[in-house]
C-alpha cells in the first residue's frame, strides 16, 4: 500500500431499486474526503462505498469467495490434465507469478478498504454532529467498527500464523488511524483481541439495530439488513473470533454468541435451494454485486463447458465430496438442479448462476446461518448436543436422520465437520480457512502425498511493501 487514496471512489453496487436518493450515486463518482462527511447524506455514501469495494475482483467478488481461496483448497478440476505436482504449485507465493499477484492484489485491496473505514471512524468522531437522523449515529459507527474488525480477521486468517500452534508470532499490521505511516507487524493474538474490542463495541451500538430484512421505502437506510454488517452479523462474527482463540474460554464465549444468533436472529436454515441458489435466505450478512451475471461468465455457466477458467468439478470428484454413495443422493448441496447443474461427466456450481426469482439475484453471501450451527458443533463439549447442531444442518439439506453422526472423539468430530464445510460452503471461500484453524494436513484433493506442508497456510507478505511500503517487520 504505497500511499492511502483520499478520494472515495463510491461503488455503489446494491439493488435497492433505486429507492433512496443516498442510493443514487454514479457507480465512478469521486468525492473528495474533506467535502464528504459535512452531511449526513456524505456518511451514509461513505459508508456504501466501503461495501462496494468489497465486492471487488480482489476481495469478495471473487478471489475471497469462489476463486482463489477455492483454488487452494483445491476445489475445482477445470484443469482436468493437471498433476498433483502442477497442483501444487499454487501454495508457491513467493515465485508462481499467479498466486504473488493475487496476494499483493487482496493485501492492497483489503487496506484501502481498511483506510477509508478508518477515514470514516475519524471523521465520525470529527463531525459525528452532522448525522441527524436518530440512531443513524450509532448504525453507521457500528457497521464501519465490525467491517474494520471483518476485514482484519480475514487478514489474520490469511495472512497469520496457524493460530492453535503459535498465536503470539507475528501477523499483520493494525491501523486504526487514516495515515501511511510506516507500521510493525502485530502478533496475532494481540491482533485478535483488536478484532474482538472492535465487535463488541460494535454490538453494542448495534442493539437498536430494526433488523428490517425486506426493506422500507420510506426508510431506506435500514432495510435490506442482510446486506449490510447488522447486529446479528457483528454476533456472528464474534462467535467466528471466540472460536479462533481455539482454548476452552474461546470455545465457551463462541458457542454463547452462536446461539444468541441461532435463537434470534429470525432466520432459518434453508431447505430448498432451488430458487435461492445461494441461501440468501440464512445469510447473515452477503454483498450484493453489480452487474454480477457479467462478472461470473467467465467462472460458470449453465453450459458446464470446459473452457479454462470454467470452475467446474467432476462427477466423481463431486460424488465424493457429498457423500452420494452413503448419505448425500438427495443432497439439495449437491442435487442436479439445486446446488449444481448436473451433466455426464461434470458439475457446476449454481450459486451465482442468474435464477427466475430477482429476489436472489446478484448475492454472494459472507456468514451464513448454517455457519453458526457448525460453530455450537464444534465449540460445544462432546457429549453437550454438539452432533444435534451438525445434524440439524445435514437433515435441512436433506440428508436422513437415518444417516446422522454421532460424535463420540474429537478426531471424529473435526473429520465429519471438514466434510461438512466442503458441503455447505462450497465456492464460498470458507473451507481453506477451516483447515488451517484446525492445522489439517489432509483434506479431499490434498495434492503431497506426504499432506499439506502448515507454512503453505500462511500467505507471504508482500516484498513491495517491506522494501517500500508501509510494513515495518
Amino acid at each position: 500500500m504505497k500511499k492511502i487514496n483520499v478520494i472515495w471512489i463510491l461503488l455503489v453496487t446494491f439493488s435497492f431499486s433505486a429507492c433512496s436518493d443516498w442510493f443514487d450515486i454514479s457507480p465512478k463518482t469521486e468525492v473528495k474526503s474533506k467535502d464528504l462527511f459535512l452531511t449526513e447524506a456524505g456518511f451514509k455514501s461513505a459508508l456504501t462505498g466501503i461495501y462496494g469495494m468489497m465486492t471487488r475482483e480482489h476481495l469478495y467478488g471473487r478471489d475471497l469467495s469462489f476463486l482463489f481461496l477455492e483454488q487452494l483448497a483445491q476445489r475445482y478440476d477445470n484443469n482436468p490434465d493437471a498433476t498433483d505436482e502442477q497442483r501444487g504449485k499454487i501454495y508457491d507465493y513467493e515465485n508462481l507469478s499467479s498466486s504473488k499477484e493475487a496476494l499483493s492484489s487482496i493485501w492492497n485491496s483489503m487496506y484501502r478498504n481498511i483506510a477509508n473505514i478508518n477515514n470514516l471512524l475519524y471523521n465520525i468522531e470529527m463531525n459525528g454532529k452532522n448525522i441527524i437522523t436518530p440512531g443513524y449515529y450509532e448504525l453507521i459507527k457500528g457497521e464501519a467498527l465490525a467491517l474494520r474488525a471483518f476485514h482484519y480477521f480475514d487478514l489474520l486468517r490469511m495472512w497469520g500464523p496457524i493460530y492453535q500452534l503459535h498465536p503470539t508470532d507475528n501477523a499483520v499490521p493494525f491501523r486504526d488511524q487514516f495515515n501511511a505511516d510506516k507500521t510493525p507487524l502485530m502478533k496475532a493474538n494481540e491482533l485478535l483481541e483488536k478484532i474482538i474490542a472492535d465487535l463488541k463495541e460494535a454490538e453494542n451500538l448495534l442493539q437498536d439495530d430494526p433488523m428490517d430484512y425486506l426493506g422500507n421505502p420510506n426508510q431506506p437506510f435500514v432495510g435490506f439488513r442482510q446486506q449490510r454488517m447488522n447486529k446479528y452479523a457483528a454476533k456472528a462474527l464474534l462467535a467466528r473470533a471466540y472460536l479462533y482463540q481455539g482454548d476452552e474460554t474461546g470455545k465457551i464465549k463462541a458457542a454463547e454468541k452462536a446461539k444468541e444468533v441461532i435463537d434470534s436472529c429470525g432466520l432459518l436454515l434453508v431447505r430448498n435451494n432451488r430458487e435461492d441458489r445461494t441461501m440468501f435466505d440464512e445469510t447473515l450478512f452477503g454483498l450484493n454485486v453489480f452487474n454480477m451475471s457479467e462478472r461470473i461468465t467467465p467462472y460458470f455457466t449453465a453450459a458446464v463447458g470446459q473452457n479454462g477458467t470454467e470452475l467446474w468439478i467432476s462427477l466423481a470428484n463431486a460424488k465424493e465430496v457429498f457423500e452420494v454413495a452413503t448419505c448425500g443422493i438427495n443432497d439439495i448441496r449437491y442435487k442436479n438442479g439445486y446446488g449444481f447443474i448436473h451433466n455426464d461427466t461434470k458439475l457446476m456450481c449454481r450459486k451465482y448462476l442468474k435464477g427466475t426469482s430477482l429476489n436472489y439475484e446478484e448475492k454472494i453471501p459472507l456468514i451464513r446461518l448454517s455457519e453458526m450451527y457448525y460453530i455450537m458443533a464444534e465449540a460445544l463439549p462432546l457429549g453437550a448436543d454438539a452432533d444435534y447442531y451438525c445434524n440439524a444442518v445435514r437433515n435441512a439439506r436433506g440428508i436422513s436422520r437415518k444417516n446422522d453422526v454421532h460424535f463420540n472423539d474429537e478426531a471424529f468430530r473435526l473429520d465429519v465437520l471438514q466434510k461438512e464445510y466442503g458441503k455447505d460452503f462450497f465456492a464460498e471461500g470458507q473451507l481453506f480457512y477451516f483447515l488451517k484453524r484446525n492445522a489439517r494436513t489432509n483434506f479431499y484433493r490434498c495434492p503431497f502425498e506426504e499432506g499439506m506442508k502448515l507454512s503453505y497456510y500462511v500467505f507471504k507478505i508482500p516484498d513491495d511493501e517491506v522494501e517500500f511500503g508501509s510494513v515495518s517487520k
